[in-house]
């Protein structure tokens, strides 16, 4: 044992004494107390409500709307006025007509009611524009019998307008979710380069922590200088190294911005104090892999749309059918005057009348309905190709959360291993038995098992929201 009047004796007792207890001090910084950790549900939240692209799906889903009451409107009821006074001439009169005409849904049903005042002198053939002196009053209805009972125009476009309003609701659905894969993703990009840079702060620590140690050995003659300078050495190089990370997780949070929003809509850069200290355990792999890929194919709002649009398309296809057929249209009205006047004009009135027309080659109806029908079919075609994308998009998400999670259980066990090799090293650093260039080694492997530890596990949520999104069930509130 060294006399206490031996520097070199006491110089390596208190380099120990420094080493072992930097190796007490903890390696892993936390966020700032008081400060609530951001959370990817916290992320989506603020992309539902105030994403650009959210609100522009919700404005075109309200102009959907907007086109779906307008089509509803051609069953409104029309009142038109017409009237003439005729003061100078042989035949000195004045007609007033008010008509009341409601179109219908029901097999193209037409109602009319009106009131017609004809009032003077007429010439013999204009007489039916006489009335009573208060007047006639009418009601009739028009029905067609072939062509346009089963659809017509206002119908398909009230149906077209309700397809289309499906496709807009549901292509909202699908830009919900895709905002919130790239918001997921964002997230998690941004907790590993902040998890990294911690990292690399830790082995900076490291260093820094050491030379202390050091400063003290080479004071006491235990150590050479020049291990002192090579420390120094290697806290330049990590310094540069916490640059470069801290400017990875800088570019993640001006990223992550554009999916966190205030109240206003406006990109939030994340506080750093609200990075998570841990990373969350990632959630298993399906269980049942094929009939979440039953359900995607399904329940996909994609899918939705492109229903929503083949609906649309057979809409065209009936009405294009509906055209082959001649036109066959009867009509009734009853009529009654009442006032003072000519008797002739005293007696109700009812008649009937029907209208033929169709046009012979019949070219254009029979363009229209191939036309339509293609459409349907190509609908068709591409509904079933995406269906094959979405279940092929399932199974490779399922397969790269199943190969993320094998290797965070990789990681982790290189973590454990590398912690041991590490400690131990700056142990027989301390006794005396190994140099800083074996010590510097085993830190930076631990350091990079950290980060392949932090990036599998990233990777595992990565995988995980692609699955959530291919298999259309995100976003829900408050996951």
């Amino acid at each position: 044992m060294s006399r206490p009047g031996r520097p070199g004796g006491l110089g390596r007792r208190l380099a120990r004494l420094v080493a072992l207890a930097l190796l007490m001090l903890p390696g892993t910084t936390v966020a700032a107390p008081g400060r609530r950790a951001l959370t990817l549900a916290e992320v989506l939240d603020t992309v539902r409500g105030r994403h650009p692209a959210a609100a522009a799906a919700g404005h075109r889903v309200a102009a959907a709307e907007g086109d779906a009451l307008a089509a509803r409107g051609g069953f409104d009821p029309r009142l038109s006025v017409r009237g003439r006074w005729m003061p100078v001439g042989y035949y000195r009169n004045g007609q007033l007509d008010v008509a009341l005409r409601q179109p219908t849904p029901l097999w193209g049903l037409d109602l009319e009611a009106g009131y017609r005042l004809g009032l003077g002198t007429y010439a013999v053939y204009k007489g039916d524009l006489q009335t009573l002196s208060a007047g006639e009053v009418r009601a009739g209805l028009s029905v067609p019998v072939w062509r346009d009972g089963p659809i017509d125009d206002r119908r398909a476009k009230v149906a077209r307008a309700a397809r289309k309003l499906d496709e807009a609701e549901a292509k909202a659905r699908a830009k919900a979710l895709e905002l919130a894969g790239k918001a997921a993703d964002a997230y998690w990009t941004w907790v590993a380069a902040g998890l990294r840079l911690r990292i690399a702060r830790d082995l900076l620590d490291l260093a820094r922590r050491r030379a202390a140690g050091l400063a003290a050995q080479a004071e006491a003659g235990a150590i050479p200088a020049i291990r002192l300078t090579d420390n120094e050495r290697q806290v330049l190089e990590r310094e540069a190294k916490v640059v470069a990370a801290r400017r990875a997780f800088e570019q993640a949070a001006v990223a992550l911005s554009l999916y966190y929003r205030d109240e206003n809509g406006r990109p939030v850069v994340p506080d750093p104090a609200r990075l998570p200290a841990r990373l969350p355990a990632p959630p298993p792999p399906p269980r049942d892999l094929d009939a979440l890929v039953r359900r995607a194919q399904r329940d996909r709002p994609e899918v939705h749309a492109m229903v929503a649009q083949r609906r649309a398309r057979q809409v065209d296809a009936r009405l294009a059918r509906n055209r082959l057929a001649p036109e066959l249209r009867l009509a009734g009205f009853v009529s009654r005057d009442f006032g003072q006047g000519p008797a002739w004009l005293a007696p109700t009135e009812l008649w009937v009348g029907a209208t033929f027309e169709m046009a012979l080659p019949l070219r254009t109806a029979r363009g229209r309905r191939q036309a339509a029908q293609a459409r349907v079919r190509a609908v068709d075609a591409e509904l079933r190709g995406l269906q094959d994308g979405i279940g092929a998009e399932v199974r490779a998400a399922a397969a790269a959360l199943r190969a993320a999670l094998r290797r965070v259980d990789l990681a982790r066990a290189q973590v454990r291993a590398a912690r041991i090799l590490a400690e131990g090293e700056r142990r027989r650093l301390a006794e005396g038995a190994s140099d800083l260039v074996v010590v510097n080694l085993r830190e930076l492997a631990a350091a990079d098992a950290k980060r392949l530890e932090v990036d599998a596990v990233t990777d595992a949520h990565r995988a995980a929201a692609a699955l959530r999104v291919a298999s259309g069930r995100w976003p829900a509130p408050g996951r």
